[in-house]
């Protein structure tokens, strides 16, 4: 019973995990499209640099809508994939509001 119990407990936490590494990947898409459709960000954010960020927002909702079963590590490179791309943006265009305001 006991057993089971650790089995069981070890499973459950594996499951949270997974589930943790989606949501935090879907949190951290769904604010960077949010950001972009912000009128604050709109007016600044390079063409280029908006398309590409476009780009890779649509093809993480596309990868995580065909993806509801993956791996805690599949869910995990996703976002630091995406993070290589849009980080440098993102600091980019934080440098540009700051120097406005």
């Amino acid at each position: 019973m006991v057993a089971d119990a650790e089995k069981y407990r070890a499973e459950d936490e594996k499951v949270a995990q997974r589930i943790q590494a989606r949501n935090g990947l879907e949190s951290y898409v769904y604010n960077l499209r949010n950001t972009l459709q912000d009128e604050k960000v709109a007016g600044k954010i390079d063409v280029g640099d908006k398309r590409k960020l476009e780009d890779v927002i649509k093809e993480a909702i596309t990868w995580l809508e065909n993806n509801k079963e993956a791996e805690t590590e599949e869910y995990e490179y996703k976002q630091k994939s995406i993070e290589e791309t849009a980080n440098p943006i993102m600091m980019k265009l934080f440098w540009l509001i700051e120097e406005v305001d």
